[in-house]
């Protein structure tokens, strides 16, 4: 009897653990339905913000997504674009960024998100620059490390600026640097900027050199007359050294030795004083204000882009590119002109080239084509060339 009834309990007994072990799988296997469906209820999202004012991305915006199972947050990049999941349910958004208008959306499901939306700025910074009286275009203007460029008509904006006063600066190649304060608010107004004319290109002259040898070959048309020359000119200290032609025969040649002219006739350097030293001095100084005339030109009537260096005379140099209007003769011509600059040494901010030509109908059909190089700047090699005294 006893056996027996020992042999019930034992049997109740496993029988219950049985029942707990399968209660325990069926919690489990509910925990993991419940997971997986969890996971199926996350959608992708994928949307841009953009500024209804530019149409530029607006980055760091805040994308807020709620739904009956709570919210969460997605934000934008440095272009605007926003990813990831979120909960399917999630169908209201709210998209926030400082300096923008907040906005609202309400959609069916995730799947029908617009693929952009837009933020209306709250307040636009404006301003505009000038220099002698004259828009300047392509300035960059920089406002709470964001950077913009001036339009054609000086202007720049702002936007994505809480209300407040910020420090701003200006800078173009030319012009000295400038500092502003920019209001953005409510009946804010446009800030005006002047900048103060520098050079273009500053350069050092190539007189201040000891020793120079130059290439140079130019032709100027003005009112049905032509000028030209085709030759080099050397420098050795305060002796020049004028030939057109073949340097050990030239065709043409003149001399400055110790303050004496001389002129190449009949295979030698005949004496001829002041007239010949002077015509000497005219065509180096014009070699010279060739390579030069860049940094007469203004800022404000051309604009200058850098190309690619060059290597010349041994070291890389500085290549610019430059297009406006300058006076010749007191009339205003057009010209582009290439001018290639040294960078070390001696030769920093030396102009060893220049490819310029100048046009103007208006002024007596007026042409000017010129290339000016340096080819040496080794004195000895400068003194070589002058003949044995």
């Amino acid at each position: 009897m006893m056996k027996r009834t020992i042999f019930h309990r034992a049997e109740a007994h496993l029988g219950l653990n049985q029942r707990a072990r399968g209660l325990a799988l069926g919690l489990a296997l509910l925990l993991v339905i419940f997971s997986l469906a969890g996971c199926a209820r996350r959608g992708a999202v994928s949307l841009r913000i953009v500024s209804a004012y530019s149409g530029k991305g607006v980055a760091n915006a805040t994308l807020t997504f709620t739904g009956s199972s709570g919210s969460e947050t997605l934000s934008s990049n440095a272009t605007g674009t926003v990813s990831g999941q979120v909960q399917t349910d999630r169908t209201q958004i709210g998209v926030e960024a400082i300096g923008y208008q907040k906005v609202f959306i309400q959609v069916a499901d995730l799947t029908k998100s617009p693929a952009t939306v837009q933020l209306t700025p709250l307040f636009l910074g404006a301003g505009m620059v000038t220099s002698g009286g004259q828009l300047i275009a392509g300035a960059s203007v920089t406002v709470w490390n964001t950077t913009t460029t001036t339009g054609p008509d000086g202007a720049f904006t702002f936007e994505g600026l809480a209300e407040g006063t910020y420090a701003g600066r200006v800078t173009k190649q030319g012009f000295a640097d400038a500092t502003f304060d920019l209001v953005v608010g409510k009946n804010a107004k446009a800030v005006n900027v002047t900048l103060q004319e520098g050079q273009l290109l500053p350069l050092s002259s190539l007189a201040k050199l000891p020793a120079y040898e130059l290439t140079a070959s130019y032709h100027r048309t003005l009112g049905g007359e032509d000028k030209s020359f085709d030759g080099r000119v050397i420098k050795n200290g305060s002796d020049i050294l004028v030939m057109s032609g073949d340097p050990v025969n030239p065709t043409a040649s003149l001399m400055v030795r110790k303050g004496t002219g001389y002129v190449f006739e009949s295979g030698t350097y005949v004496a001829k004083g002041e007239t010949a030293a002077a015509a000497a001095h005219v065509l180096q100084e014009s070699c010279e204000g060739l390579l030069g005339l860049p940094a007469t030109f203004s800022p404000r009537l051309f604009t200058i882009e850098k190309q690619p260096p060059a290597q010349l005379l041994g070291q890389t140099c500085d290549v610019w590119s430059m297009t406006g209007r300058f006076l010749f003769e007191g009339e205003a011509v057009t010209a582009t002109a290439t001018v290639t600059v040294g960078t070390t040494g001696a030769l920093a901010n030396v102009p060893m080239k220049i490819i310029l030509n100048a046009r103007s109908q208006s002024f007596f059909d007026f042409v000017y084509d010129a290339v000016v190089e340096v080819v040496s700047v080794d004195q000895a090699q400068a003194a070589a060339r002058f003949p044995a005294q």
